[in-house]
């Protein structure tokens, strides 16, 4: 972890995360002890008016954290940092690893235009209309999908672009990292006998590759 980010945890007031035992662990590791407060898409508005009363009160150092990845790239927390908009309050951000982009960067598509999705729909109408998207656009989408839903994710989108180009990374940045890349027929009948346990990050181009 940045010492940058280290210093600013050391000295919050409070700090807002999904799981408050997780981050608890990491802090603790840290030898770092402040007060933790749970924050997800269920609590968010309540937390954000709490904080508002306390930022009225008087000074206050709050940071928001991420297990993985980057805070708030689909992850809870923008309501926070549109109160300190809407306060006129100081907002630093300390920049860290975000899974999306980093698979753009292995996928080796081109990337001077791309479209990040987030979490792939749950919904067909909407899967369908998104597929239909990527079908009509010459640059890189990408993705999160859950292992469970994955392969009838990549099946369902391959009866619309066969030739879709397909990378798939899973645990990027962590031990059991492992990636595969090519048509997304070759890569499905890949992905039917490996594990399919971790955290999935897609990327699908329907461009040339020159």
């Amino acid at each position: 972890m940045p010492t940058r980010t280290i210093s600013i945890l050391k000295t919050a007031d409070k700090v807002y995360c999904e799981d408050t035992r997780t981050i608890g662990r990491m802090l603790a590791g840290l030898d770092i002890k402040r007060p933790l407060v749970s924050y997800y898409d269920h609590n968010e508005q309540r937390r954000v008016d709490d904080l508002r009363l306390d930022l009225e009160q008087g000074d206050l150092t709050v940071a928001v954290i991420s297990e993985a990845g980057m805070p708030l790239i689909s992850d809870p927390g923008y309501r926070i940092v549109g109160l300190f908009h809407e306060l006129d309050l100081p907002i630093e951000v300390i920049p860290g690893p975000t899974a999306f982009t980093s698979a753009l960067v292995m996928s080796g598509f081109p990337l001077q235009q791309f479209q990040y999705i987030g979490f792939w729909p749950r919904k067909q109408g909407k899967q369908k209309e998104m597929a239909a998207n990527i079908k009509n656009n010459p640059f890189p989408f990408v993705f999160y999908e859950s292992p469970k839903r994955m392969l009838k994710t990549f099946k369902r989108i391959a009866e619309i672009i066969p030739d879709l180009q397909l990378f798939v990374i899973k645990e990027i940045t962590k031990k059991f990292e492992k990636y595969w890349k090519g048509n997304i027929l070759d890569v499905i009948e890949q992905l039917e006998t490996a594990s399919q346990k971790g955290e999935f990050t897609v990327v699908v181009y329907n461009g040339e590759l020159k």
